[in-house]
This record gives C-alpha cells, sequence and structure tokens, in this order.
C-alpha cells in the first residue's frame, strides 16, 4: 500500500506541475486593436477623354481629396488606383502591455472601409469619378513606405515627377517588390457603411505588422466592371480602419518547464511498470 502512495505521487506531481506551467500564458484571451484611421492616403489617377479635368492625369496628386477610388483602365472616366498607409505602433505596443514583449502573435487582419457615395449607380458630386458599380479589386503589401501623400485636391496639384506628392506616375517604382494579398468582391452597401475585408497572413504583411511602423496598401481594379470609392482620411467620418487580433504564445522558459515536467511523469510511469 505504501508503495503505490509513492509511485502515485511520482505521477501527480510533475503531471500538476507541467499543468502549472502552462497557467499562465493559456488564461489570456485573444486581444482585437482597432486603428482608426490612416496615416497618409491617395489616389492616383490616369485619366481619359471622357474625365472632365482631362485625359492625362498621371502627373498630378490627389492626396487631399477626402476620397479614395478603384477603377480600371478602360472605364469612362480612366483608371484609378489607391494608396493607403497604417502606422501599427499602437497596437504592437497594447500586445507588449498585455501579452509581454516577444509573447503574441498576429492571429487576424482586416480592414474595414465605408464611403459617402455607396449606393449602386450612383454618380459622385465630382465628375471626375466614374458611376458607381460593384466589382472585383485586388489588394497588395507594399514594401515601400516612403511615398509622400501631397495635398491635392479633387481637380489636383502636380506631383511625380514635378514634386515628390505621389501621382500615377509614381507606380512603377511604388509597385516594386510588392506582395499580392487577394482579390476581394465589393458590392456597393449604401452610403457610409462600413464593409469588413478580412486579408490573409501573409507573411510580408504579418512581418511588417509586428515591426510596429508603417504598413503601406495598394488598391486597384481587378476586373473591368469596378468603380469604388472609400472615405479618406481627410473625409470629415468614417475613415478607413485595419483591424489587428493577436494572441498569446507560450514563453520559452515555460515550454522548457513543460517539457522537463512530461519528463518527470515519463519516468515516473517507467518506474511503475517495474
Amino acid at each position: 500500500m505504501k508503495q503505490l502512495t509513492t509511485n502515485s505521487l511520482g505521477i501527480l506531481i510533475p503531471m500538476v506541475g507541467g499543468l502549472c506551467c502552462g497557467l499562465p500564458f493559456a488564461g489570456k484571451a485573444d486581444t482585437t486593436f482597432t486603428i482608426t484611421t490612416t496615416t497618409a492616403d491617395a489616389f492616383v489617377a490616369a485619366g481619359s477623354p471622357g474625365n472632365p479635368v482631362g485625359t492625362d492625369l498621371t502627373g498630378l496628386n490627389f492626396g487631399g481629396a477626402g476620397t479614395l477610388a478603384i477603377a480600371p483602365a478602360g472605364s469612362p472616366k480612366g483608371e484609378f488606383d489607391s494608396v493607403i498607409k497604417f502606422n501599427f505602433g499602437g497596437a504592437i505596443s497594447q500586445f507588449n502591455s498585455t501579452y509581454g514583449a516577444g509573447n503574441w502573435q498576429i492571429t487576424g487582419l482586416s480592414l474595414k472601409l465605408a464611403s459617402n457615395f455607396g449606393v449602386q449607380g450612383s454618380q459622385p458630386n465630382n465628375g471626375i469619378f466614374n458611376t458607381i458599380n460593384g466589382g472585383n479589386f485586388g489588394i497588395d503589401w507594399l514594401p515601400n513606405d516612403s511615398w509622400v501623400e501631397g495635398s491635392g485636391g479633387s481637380m489636383g496639384s502636380p506631383g511625380f515627377p514635378t514634386t515628390t506628392a505621389i501621382s500615377f506616375n509614381s507606380l512603377p517604382t511604388l509597385l516594386a517588390g510588392r506582395d499580392a494579398l487577394g482579390v476581394f468582391n465589393y458590392t456597393a452597401p449604401g452610403n457610409n457603411v462600413y464593409v469588413n475585408y478580412a486579408l490573409p497572413l501573409n507573411a510580408n504583411l504579418v512581418s511588417d505588422a509586428a515591426g510596429g511602423g508603417d504598413v503601406s496598401l495598394y488598391f486597384y481594379a481587378a476586373d473591368s466592371q469596378v468603380s469604388f470609392l472609400f472615405n479618406a482620411r481627410s473625409f470629415a467620418q468614417n475613415q478607413p480602419q485595419f483591424l489587428i487580433t493577436a494572441t498569446s504564445v507560450p514563453e520559452p522558459a515555460a515550454m522548457i518547464l513543460i517539457v522537463i515536467g512530461l519528463g518527470g511523469f515519463v519516468a515516473s510511469r517507467r518506474r511503475t511498470r517495474l
């Protein structure tokens, strides 16, 4: 009877120790941080014969226009692409405070976009833009965060190469090394209604976000139908938002203790069998 009690303790003690080691990191729930607006954003336009601003808008900057736009090259008002930049410093600071530096990992990334012109078939007040239409658009991660937003309004002002402000002419340099994040569907939801777009956990995007600095994204038409406007940071409300979710991971020291505890459990079971 005494021998049985000793063997039982030899099994239970390492087991309990191993379980206790797991408690500190297992009990913390996921945390989501919302970046409520961009630090820079702008649309760029190619122009067309049907565009009231001009047939060639490639050298103009629209960084202060208050809206962002996506449309294909064959659309009546010409091609529109957009670039946005978020800073992840606040999110990373919160995750480090909640879990401890290095004790968390990103498990979810998503964008929320809304438009002052979000009704199918509606024509924005400014004739530079195409009629709103559903379709598909692409999002790419950009390794280059050095682009300059500029302050050009909806009629544009001189951009690259005349100034450093982003323009359609900036794209060949800006898009070097980009990484595709996927194609997304736009269905006009109504005015100022947020739509959530879940992004993949792309290695470059996750690494960039976890670094706590700026993250830039490029938006473009992925079919011949889409015409999508969404609010820029300079608009009065419902600016772009970025949601980041993180969860705790075991500390290396805790993992070592768990392994030791499991090793003790296995050894005690062997002694019991003997």
